[in-house]
Parts: structure tokens; C-alpha cells; sequence
């Protein structure tokens, strides 16, 4: 009887899967299956990529071999089977006490193992020779050996890579020209020297990487990003002499503003032959030439994260600037903008009988999404919100901006002017060192403790000292920011709240979206809280200070308070004035007269 054949192949890491470890591995396989006189099958070849052996990982419930091995205990394989491997580091690189038990356990479950190296078989349902154990036993030391070597070599690179990048801060120099992309490397050793690089900033990548992180900053997803650098023909950058054929991409675009590196910063990771990588917990400032400055960086990241709740139909249209903003004040879904086209038939003008027109007009409302689509909760078996009220949108739009507009020229809130800016970066760049500074000493304190030893504790105390004068140095930069940001506001940024307000609503597609996504980027930062209730009436709260507004259903403002207690301004400033009874008494507010 032709026994059915199963070819086992694996390879550790995403390097190999570049070469011809998997190939060569299937066609020895398939070379000693034919020889062999087995059945072969393309559905019974098991390749487990980047799963290391030496580690266990491949026999884990992660990879192929795992199942086999299930299968084989289930009785699956007890009519006849053979399990064809290069050698048998493929199944473990482990020792001796690992790869026997697995021989014994599928032998005994009907299994052959065949292996290429050595042309050897290890029968089903026979046991395992004596020079079958040595030989399977000094194998298995020997990959085991190897392997355990191997791991401490690239361990030991690693390190020594990462203690030149720290002892080089402040060079710009590498030891490899694989450098983050926005750099050029120029060799500075001779051609018979260790080679190192000089790093440098490659101008023309650079501004386009920063008009990525303003981009962001602005309110700008990586699709609507990707989409703009696309449309203009930006071209991809290369790495490695590989260029992408898809153009920008959403994937390329969110690794850029995510790293680190853009700011100078090397922080080495730990590269295990499988599993995903893992921090060393050591940061290396200044080792790249510094390409976006922190302010920058921590505003972009900041613009996500306020983004994080805005509809996808917001980013294709623009036209709901509170989406993910607005909330229903009954089960706190979010409010969806609603648009209906009011039309009319063929009409004449009174004043001109001859000249006809259609009448047409669009109203906007802002509705519970939950109401509007009569959400069901499973968990308590009734309808999730009944708040089927509206308010207005374009109205209401138009009080928000011109309100939030008012509001910074008011308080100046990220007034653009150069000197908060300088000071900005110069803060943020004084807490990293600080915080590196901390970090590095808090790991001296440990060492000292672990070996009491004198040049520990010098070191701690010498970084403690640092720490201590970066402190100083921050609270006075920190004091002279505050100045800063205390003074009258600047005529050109008065001048930029005014036209990014009058833009907002311009007839020009390009400049309505443009200011449109820096204005709703402006409004997620200000408006704490936005909820309609059940009078159809709309409740906002701005800024740190609490300022609380209300307005109808018109987008007419009735209510407006700072702290405690709200007041209610009918249409003529009436103090708590009530839509149910119009013709009552009020006071008048003094801001009416």
C-alpha cells in the first residue's frame, strides 16, 4: 500500500522568506517522497513561516505542526502516514529532551518520520533504535547549540549597536546606511574601515514630511493625506532601492507620524526570531538628525486622537463640522446629520408674470442616529432612545463659528505668533532630555543597588544633578511661555480667525474644505460637551472655563452661563424667557439694552 505523505517545511523569520529556504526545504521533501515511492499532494504541504523552533513556537497552537500533531493524537494517521522533514531542527531546535518525545508519540499514533539529511526513517508502530537515539540526541544538541549561539551573537550585536548609538549622540553617525527615510547617508570611513555613515537631512523629503504632520495637525485623516499627495503627483519615496507601485498609502502614511524617529529619537527594539517585536527601554535622543520637533509631533498625534470619533462620511464630505462632537442627551448616541430637499413646481414671479422659477431649498437637521434608525437593545428588550427631536443645522453652524471664533480671539488659545512657538519646542525638548536624564538614573540607582559599586553611585549622582539643573532650566522657560501667552493677541492671528471664519462658508470647493477640517479640528479641541435634549434645545460647553451655551431648535441662542446656574435669553435678551409663553413679563438683560 503507497502511504500519503505530509511535507513539513519552516523558516523563523521574515528575512528567510526572502531567499530560498522554503523552496529548498520543499523540494528535497518532494525529492525523497518520490524516491520513496509515498504519495505526495500539494494540500498536504505544512509551511509555518516566522516561527522560530528554537523557542517552541512552531509546536505552539500558532503554527501547522501543532495541528498535525493533534490530528496524529486523535487516531487520525493510525491506518498509515508519513511526516516528510528536511532534518529535524525543523520540528525543534529545543534538545534531545524535546525531538524524542515527539518521534514516540507520533510513531506510536501510525506516523513515519522521514527526514532528508541522512536519508533517515523512523518507522511507524517500531521502536526507536538505540543509534537512532544517539543520532536523533547528538542532532538535536548540536541545532540546540547553534541555535542558543546564534541568539547570543545577535543579542551581543545588538547591544554593542545600541552602546555606540548612545556613546555617538549628537554625531549623526551610522554604522549601517538602512536609516529611516527622510535621510541621506554619506560614507565617512575608508573602504578598508569598519563603514560609517553620516546622516543628513534629505530637504526635499523633509518638507513633504512636514506638510504630512501639518496636514494632521489641520484635521487631515491618512486617507484625505494620501488622497492629496496622490492627486499631485507626489512621488513615493524609495527605500532600499524598492519603490512602491500603490502610491501613498493609508498603511505608509500612519507609520510616518507614529514614529519616533522623525524627532532625532533611536529607540532599539528587541528582534525575536518569531512573535512581534518588544522595546529595550532604552530611548537614544539626538541620534538622528531631528526632522519634526516635538510640539509638532505631540499636536499631531493629539489631531488623531481627537478624530478618533468622526463618521467616515465627514471625511468625504466635510459638511457636518459637529460629527462626533454632537451627542443625544437621552442615551448619548451621536447626533447624524439629516439633509432634505424641499422642491417646488414651475412658479411665477408676482412682480414679473413672464419669468418662471422652481422653487427649491435644503434644510439640514441634526438627529439621534439611534432614534432616527430605531436601534434596538438586545439587553433590555426595548427601543434604545425615543429623542426623535431636531435642531437645525445650518443656523446652529453658523452661531458655533462665529461664537468659537469670538472666543479665541478672545482668549488667544494656540495663537500662532513665532515666539510661543520657539519657546513651545524649546520646553518640549527640555522635558525628553529631562525625562532621559531620570530614566538613566533611576537605572544607574538600580545597578548601584545590585552591585554597590562606586562608579554606580557616581554616575547616579552626577545624572541626578542634570535632572535636577534641567528642572530649573524648564519652570524658567515654562514662566517666560506663560508671559508670552498672556500678552494681547497678535493682528496676524486675529486676521487668521477672521478668515478661516469667512471660509468656512466660501463658494470655492478647494478653501470651504480646507477651512472646514481646521475648523472642525478647532471645534473638537474646544467644545467639551455637546448634547441635545428632549425641547429640541442644543447645550455646548467651551473651553477649560466651563462656558455653557444654549441654543433652539432655530439655532437661536437662549441660554449662556459661566459656572453655576444657567440664564435663558428670549429673542429680545428676556431673562428666562419660555417659548410657551412669549407674551409674559421678563427682565431684559443688560447685554440687549
Amino acid at each position: 500500500m503507497t502511504l500519503p505523505a505530509t511535507i513539513y517545511a519552516r523558516f523563523s523569520n521574515a528575512e528567510q522568506a526572502l531567499g530560498n529556504s522554503k523552496a529548498r526545504q520543499l523540494i528535497l521533501c518532494r525529492d525523497m517522497i518520490a524516491r520513496r515511492g509515498w504519495q505526495g499532494s500539494a494540500a498536504r504541504e505544512l509551511v509555518d513561516e516566522g516561527l522560530s523552533a528554537y523557542t517552541g513556537k512552531n509546536r505552539s497552537e500558532h503554527g501547522l505542526l501543532f495541528a498535525f500533531e493533534q490530528e496524529a493524537e486523535a487516531g487520525l494517521y493510525r491506518n498509515g502516514h508519513v511526516l516528510v522533514v528536511e532534518n529535524l531542527d525543523r520540528i525543534s531546535r529545543q534538545g534531545y529532551d524535546a525531538i524524542l518525545p515527539f518521534l514516540q508519540k507520533l510513531t506510536s499514533q501510525g506516523v513515519t518520520v522521514a527526514t532528508v539529511d541522512g536519508d533517515r526513517v523512523y518507522p511507524a508502530y517500531e521502536r526507536v533504535s538505540m543509534t537512532s537515539v544517539i543520532e536523533a540526541v547528538v542532532k538535536s544538541e548540536l541545532s540546540r547549540e547553534e541555535s542558543e549561539k546564534k541568539s547570543k551573537r545577535l543579542r551581543a550585536a545588538h547591544n554593542r549597536k545600541v552602546e555606540v548609538a548612545q556613546s555617538t549622540a549628537g554625531q549623526h553617525i551610522s554604522y549601517t546606511s538602512t536609516v529611516p527615510a527622510w535621510l541621506d547617508t554619506k560614507r565617512i570611513t575608508k573602504a578598508a574601515d569598519r563603514p560609517a555613515y553620516k546622516m543628513t537631512l534629505n530637504l526635499n523629503r523633509v518638507a513633504i514630511l512636514r506638510e504630512i504632520f501639518q496636514l494632521t495637525i489641520d484635521g487631515h485623516g491618512t486617507p484625505s493625506i494620501a488622497k492629496i499627495l496622490n492627486a499631485r503627483g507626489e512621488p513615493v519615496w524609495n527605500h532600499l532601492g524598492q519603490k512602491s507601485n500603490n502610491g501613498w498609502t493609508v498603511g505608509y502614511l500612519t507609520k510616518l507620524v507614529l514614529n519616533r524617529a522623525v524627532m532625532g529619537e533611536y529607540n532599539p527594539m528587541n528582534q525575536p526570531r518569531s512573535g512581534p517585536m518588544t522595546s529595550k527601554g532604552v530611548v537614544v535622543l539626538n541620534h538622528y538628525p531631528q526632522a519634526i520637533d516635538p510640539v509638532t509631533f505631540a499636536k499631531a498625534h493629539a489631531a488623531r486622537q481627537a478624530r478618533k470619533s468622526t463618521s467616515g462620511s465627514w471625511k468625504k464630505t466635510h459638511d457636518n463640522l459637529f460629527s462626533g462632537i454632537a451627542k443625544c442627551g437621552v442615551c448619548d448616541g451621536r447626533m447624524k446629520l439629516e439633509t432634505t430637499v424641499k422642491k417646488g413646481a414651475l412658479r411665477r414671479y408676482s412682480k414679473t408674470p413672464h419669468l418662471k422659477y422652481v422653487a427649491k431649498q435644503s434644510f439640514s437637521y441634526l438627529k439621534c442616529h439611534n432614534a432616527l434608525n430605531r436601534v434596538h437593545d438586545e439587553e433590555r428588550g426595548i427601543p434604545r432612545c425615543t429623542n426623535r427631536n431636531w435642531v437645525r443645522y445650518e443656523k446652529l453652524e453658523k452661531a458655533v463659528v462665529e461664537l468659537v471664533s469670538g472666543w479665541l480671539a478672545q482668549n488667544q488659545l494656540g495663537a500662532p505668533t513665532a515666539d510661543i512657538s520657539d519657546v513651545e519646542v524649546q520646553v518640549a525638548e527640555a522635558r525628553r532630555y529631562l525625562e532621559d536624564k531620570q530614566a538613566q538614573a533611576a537605572n544607574a540607582a538600580v545597578s548601584f543597588v545590585r552591585t554597590n559599586s562606586a562608579t554606580m553611585e557616581r554616575l547616579m549622582l552626577e545624572l541626578e544633578a542634570e535632572a535636577a539643573e534641567q528642572s530649573k532650566e524648564i519652570a524658567s522657560l515654562e514662566a517666560h511661555l506663560m508671559s508670552l501667552r498672556s500678552s494681547s493677541p497678535s493682528p496676524d492671528f486675529l486676521a487668521l480667525i477672521d478668515h478661516q471664519q469667512t471660509s468656512v462658508f466660501s463658494d470655492d470647493a478647494e478653501t470651504r474644505n480646507a477651512a472646514r477640517v481646521a475648523m472642525k479640528q478647532t471645534l473638537n479641541s474646544l467644545i467639551k460637551s455637546m448634547e441635545c435634549d428632549t425641547e429640541r434645545n442644543m447645550h455646548i460647553v467651551i473651553g477649560a472655563n466651563a462656558l455653557r451655551l444654549s441654543y433652539n431648535q432655530e439655532g437661536e441662542l437662549i441660554g449662556k452661563e459661566h459656572g453655576q446656574g444657567t440664564t435663558f435669553l428670549g429673542p429680545n435678551g428676556e431673562i428666562d424667557w419660555h417659548p410657551d409663553f412669549p407674551e409674559a413679563e421678563y427682565q431684559i438683560h443688560q447685554s440687549a439694552l
